[in-house]
């Protein structure tokens, strides 16, 4: 069975970076190792939500510019349904630069798009009406936005009353957003994802699992806290299991998290476990970050899977004894 994946929030065109190190200092010059321009943002979680053969379709604004045209090729390569980006001529992409270098430091500069802005209408609740699960992320809540904030909220409250799965990952935005907007989207989520940085700045609570319990007293049905080389936690109301990472070499995480919450997308609809859902997402983060890049150039399903059967993780010996 194919699953319909619906993501709210404009496209984001990233400009990849790799240089040799930080900090970054006036008048201390140094080379970048390449240019790499790919998908972003939720770009991440469509292109790694495709290949997983879910069907994915965005709802969201772009420009009619040369970052535009480049992502909607990328989006049409990687099979995502684009028909429903909106494309105006007088507005611009929103872009992110992100500087890189070996390991998992890395910084964005974002660039907000301009244009007039979109509206919520009708045709949007047909599109959600199709939809096994809704994704979307707290950026998309900027009040730069060309999807405004107000259209992705009133989208959510409908899926919301129909009942409709909806993954809302906090992102950086719990630093910056407006407080009120994200605080809505949480309360209208089945499923609420966050950094552990990202968790204690929304709740103020600095033990994991506390934090992870905040989500689900307050109207979560799943909680899942990304603890970077610590692995994940993955809360419901009865249950939680922390999940080990996978020992590899990393490249860069700017985009792991984004792939890691498709596998939590597909875990959920293919009926997995706490346990195998946060293994599988897991793995999915851990072959990204043994990527350098965005977009297209994250993990294939061959990748994933060799990354499950890593020996030094306690997932493979599981899968011995049982055979």
């Amino acid at each position: 069975m194919t699953y319909h994946i619906v993501t709210l929030g404009d496209p984001v065109a990233d400009l990849v970076i790799p240089i040799s190190h930080f900090p970054i200092k006036p008048q201390e010059h140094q080379s970048a190792d390449d240019i790499m321009l790919d998908a972003g943002g939720t770009g991440n979680f469509l292109i790694m939500a495709s290949r997983l053969g879910l069907y994915p379709i965005i709802i969201g604004g772009i420009g009619n510019d040369y970052y535009g045209k480049t992502i909607i090729d990328i989006f049409q390569s990687e099979k995502i349904n684009v028909d429903h980006i909106v494309n105006q001529s007088s507005a611009t992409t929103s872009v992110s630069i992100g500087l890189i270098t070996q390991g998992k430091d890395h910084v964005f500069l974002w660039k907000r798009p301009t244009g007039p802005i979109i509206e919520y209408n009708n045709t949007h609740e047909h599109i959600i009406k199709t939809a096994d699960a809704l994704f979307t992320a707290g950026h998309a809540l900027d009040p730069g936005s060309l999807f405004t904030p107000q259209s992705v909220l009133k989208l959510l409250k409908f899926a919301h009353s129909r009942e409709i799965p909806i993954f809302f990952d906090i992102g950086p935005s719990a630093f910056v957003s407006d407080k009120s907007c994200i605080q809505t989207a949480i309360g209208y989520a089945n499923i609420v994802l966050a950094t552990e940085e990202e968790a204690y700045e929304w709740t103020g609570i600095t033990d994991t699992f506390k934090s992870a319990k905040f989500f689900i007293n307050n109207g979560a049905k799943i909680a899942i806290i990304k603890m970077g080389p610590r692995g994940c936690l993955l809360m419901n109301q009865n249950n939680h299991v922390q999940i080990p990472s996978f020992n590899i070499e990393v490249q860069n995480t700017a985009a792991a998290g984004d792939a890691f919450a498709s596998g939590c997308v597909y875990g959920f609809l293919n009926h997995y476990t706490l346990t195998q859902m946060g293994q599988l997402a897991n793995a999915i983060g851990a072959a990204s970050a043994s990527k350098i890049g965005t977009g297209s150039r994250l993990p294939h399903i061959k990748e994933i899977i060799e990354t499950l059967t890593i020996k030094e993780h306690p997932i493979f010996h599981l899968h011995n004894k049982v055979n």
